[in-house]
């Protein structure tokens, strides 16, 4: 067990994380002040100096049902109130995004460049709020340093790891009608765009399973 895979697994997950919701918020009409707001507070929150100093230090990874209060807490750091049963699917679409990433890539050094692409995505989502942004780049800056000189050795039993994680997380996914595609048209198109910034590791493949999963997540 890598002592080094927490920060990836963590970041990769918040990341789909603010990726559905966003798509959540633009299908439900929300206001954009009040959409950009949830997620500028989200981002604030995942990203704090303190949280990220704790995350940075050589540790096994938290438990599942540890990880999962983690997430609950923090998608209610902002206005918005989702329901235990849209929790539910939210966990379950992010965790098998992420696991299906993780045994896509070529190469074990490429889970570094997912987590690379999600952040990059999630300065994407930051308006005017440049202190936000100074907190994403200050964790781009501890990935770089954390992870820049290891092995392939290393990450191999980073990736390892992360598998072993997942190993027992088998998601149900459930096909979606003609309306919920509609809905999700446009988080389509931009995972598209982050498809083209990393493509070795981001088969389209991956796209269109969640294009039939999204659609399962209802919020409320």
């Amino acid at each position: 067990m890598s002592m080094r895979t927490l920060p990836l697994l963590f970041l990769n997950l918040g990341g789909e994380m603010l990726y559905i919701l966003d798509q959540r918020l633009r299908a439900q009409n929300i206001p954009v002040d009040k959409a950009q707001k949830v997620l500028n507070d989200i981002i604030s929150t995942m990203f704090s100096r303190k949280f990220m100093e704790e995350l940075f230090k050589p540790q096994e990874l938290y438990s599942k049902k540890a990880l999962r209060t983690v997430y609950d807490r923090l998608a209610h750091a902002s206005i918005m109130r989702l329901n235990q049963a849209s929790m539910d699917k939210l966990y379950d679409l992010m965790t098998m995004a992420f696991k299906y990433q993780v045994l896509l890539c070529p190469r074990p050094k490429d889970v570094l460049l997912v987590t690379f692409n999600h952040l990059d995505a999630i300065k994407e989502f930051i308006q005017d709020s440049p202190t936000i942004k100074h907190q994403v780049d200050e964790t781009f800056r501890q990935l770089t340093e954390t992870y820049g000189g290891l092995s392939a050795g290393e990450f191999q039993l980073i990736r390892q790891t992360l598998l072993i994680f997942f190993q027992d997380l088998h998601i149900r996914v459930k096909s979606c009608n003609s309306g919920c595609l509609l809905k999700v048209e446009n988080y389509m198109e931009d995972m598209g765009r982050r498809e083209s910034s990393y493509p070795l590791y981001m088969p389209f493949q991956t796209f269109w399973i969640l294009y039939l999963c999204v659609c399962s997540i209802v919020t409320k």
